[in-house]
C-alpha cells in the first residue's frame, strides 16, 4: 500500500513540473508580412501566405494597416484586415476586422486610396501565377 502511494506521489510530482515548463506552440502556419507601400497616411503590410484564389476570380488575403497619428513614426494604430478582393472589378470587402467578422461588409472602389490599391494589384498578381 505504501509503495503504490509513492508511485502515485511520483507521478503527481512528474505530472506538476512537466506542467509548469512553458511549451513553445507554433502557428498552423507563419505570418510572412510583406511591406507594400509607406505614405503619409501610414504604412501597408500584406501577409504573402495568406493569399487564397477563390471563385469568380476573387482573393483573400491578410493585411495590416498602420495608420498614422501626428508627426512621429512611432505613433498610430495598427489594425489588421482579412480582405476579399474581386480582381475583374478591382473591388474589395473588409470582411475581418482586427479578428472580428464583418458579415455585413459592402463591396468598396479603393477611392485611389494608392494603400488599398497597392494591396489589390499585389494580391490579384497572385491570380496569373
Amino acid at each position: 500500500m505504501k509503495s503504490s502511494f509513492k508511485i502515485l506521489i511520483f507521478f503527481f510530482s512528474i505530472l506538476i513540473i512537466f506542467s509548469v515548463i512553458p511549451i513553445k506552440v507554433r502557428a498552423i502556419s507563419d505570418v510572412d508580412w510583406l511591406l507594400l507601400k509607406e505614405n503619409a497616411e501610414g504604412k501597408e503590410w500584406l501577409d504573402k501566405g495568406s493569399i487564397k484564389v477563390l471563385k469568380n476570380n476573387e482573393v483573400s488575403v491578410l493585411t495590416k494597416f498602420f495608420k498614422r497619428e501626428g508627426e512621429s513614426e512611432d505613433k498610430g494604430n495598427t489594425k489588421l484586415y482579412v480582405m476579399r478582393i474581386n480582381c475583374d472589378n478591382k473591388q474589395f470587402k473588409d470582411t475581418s476586422i482586427n479578428g472580428i467578422p464583418n458579415f455585413n461588409a459592402q463591396w468598396k472602389n479603393s477611392n485611389n486610396d494608392e494603400l488599398i490599391d497597392i494591396v489589390i494589384e499585389k494580391s490579384c498578381s497572385e491570380l496569373d501565377l
